[in-house]
């Protein structure tokens, strides 16, 4: 049986252009010592490959396994595949043309699962899930007329953009980035300007945690510009991405600035009765935002305490994945400010945390409190976790 077309259904798969692909698949070659062709050439390949034109070379398999993380069998290369391997995109060709109440409710319900199954476990199970249900939803989306596309395209919004969140805390930006986009797309069609300026946050929250702050200080104040129609929640988590643009750029005038105004928003919102995406936004979530932003701008011993009396206030049980960038967020704070043994514990708790959930914000921020361990590295007391720190950085890899 041929499967002619694994290889381009396994890349959107992982939401990425073939120009994406590209880039990746040169970085691969690289690490593996594999000599790769221009990038003009690799985009002509890349088709061939992609339409069944020619055969991919046994240099290259090695590439695209390692790319797609499969195998030669599920990548359709060996001229078969396994069962695991049938193209997520294969449904039905009749499909209901205004999809009922039940499948909007039913959406609805899985993704409110999927969150909170997010903030106990981290983005690792998660993202083949919620992958494979997109595409399903896109056709939705296209086949939906009338005064039902209303609520299709809410639905379709949120799981674009919970899609690209989960990308975003597996470390991969360009996906991430991706997801937003095409969430900012359906919101546009909406003209709902509250569900645009909090895909416009996400975006700016992305890029800044890619290393773009000046490109998230547009995209936050893009947010912000529709402040009059946003509930202070809205205006309070965009005032805060803000901040943490400014304090990126080193620019602490405005970033205290940003973060006064956010903790304002957010103190005026928690008597909101108006619903949003940003619930979580209390002026308690503005400190703790704002605490590493402290760190950056040399400021430590404030971070230290607004991350102990967040723990202190910790639900028991509850956001797994959060609490571990909090500590992990602690330690590199306790480290900064010299506090050896305080980092070493709350680096144990959060490595922990961040070896069970895979999430690369939780890996980020460990590895930002490796750094500030390197001149105290030799002593007993923290010879075991850097070299721990460094095994979880080199399996990440």
């Amino acid at each position: 049986m041929d499967f002619p077309n694994l290889l381009k259904q396994t890349r959107k798969q992982h939401g990425w252009s073939q120009e994406q692909a590209i880039v990746r698949f040169e970085k691969i070659g690289h690490a593996l010592k594999i000599e790769t062709p221009s990038r003009a050439s690799l985009r002509t390949l890349f088709s061939m490959y992609e339409n069944n034109r020619r055969e991919v070379p046994e240099a290259y398999r090695k590439i695209f396994c390692e790319l797609y993380r499969a195998s030669e069998t599920d990548l359709g290369l060996t001229g078969k595949a396994s069962i695991t391997a049938m193209p997520l995109t294969a449904m039905p060709q009749a499909l209901p043309e205004s999809p009922s109440p039940e499948i909007v409710t039913y959406l609805s319900n899985v993704l409110a699962e999927h969150t909170r199954a997010d903030a106990l476990l981290g983005p690792l199970y998660l993202v083949p899930t919620v992958q494979a249900q997109l595409p399903l939803i896109d056709r939705l989306v296209q086949a939906t007329r009338g005064p039902d596309r209303r609520q299709m395209l809410e639905v379709a919004t949120q799981f674009a953009e919970f899609c690209g969140w989960l990308y975003q805390d597996s470390g991969d930006p360009d996906c991430a980035m991706n997801w937003t986009n095409r969430a900012l797309d359906y919101a546009q069609e909406l003209d709902d300007p509250q569900l645009v300026a909090y895909v416009l946050m996400r975006k700016s929250n992305i890029a800044t945690e890619a290393g773009h702050p000046g490109q998230g200080l547009g995209l936050a104040n893009a947010a912000l510009k529709a402040a009059p129609d946003l509930t202070p929640r809205l205006r309070a988590v965009s005032l805060r991405q803000l901040a943490n643009a400014h304090a990126l750029l080193a620019e602490p005038r405005e970033f205290e600035s940003a973060v006064d105004r956010a903790i304002q928003q957010a103190t005026e919102g928690l008597g909101q009765v108006a619903t949003d995406k940003a619930r979580y936004c209390t002026p308690s979530y503005v400190q703790m935002e704002a605490g590493m932003s402290w760190v950056l701008l040399g400021n430590p011993s404030a971070a230290l305490s607004i991350f102990e009396r967040s723990l202190t206030q910790w639900p028991e049980a509850a956001q797994t994945r959060d609490k571990g960038l909090c500590l992990a967020r602690l330690a590199t704070a306790a480290a900064a400010q010299g506090e050896i043994e305080r980092a070493v514990e709350a680096g144990r708790e959060a490595l922990t945390i961040a070896q069970r959930t895979g999430s690369a914000r939780i890996r980020t921020q460990l590895k930002a409190l490796s750094d500030h361990l390197t001149p105290v590295a030799k002593l007993p007391l923290v010879r075991d976790l850097t070299k721990n720190l460094a095994q979880l950085t080199r399996r990440a890899g």
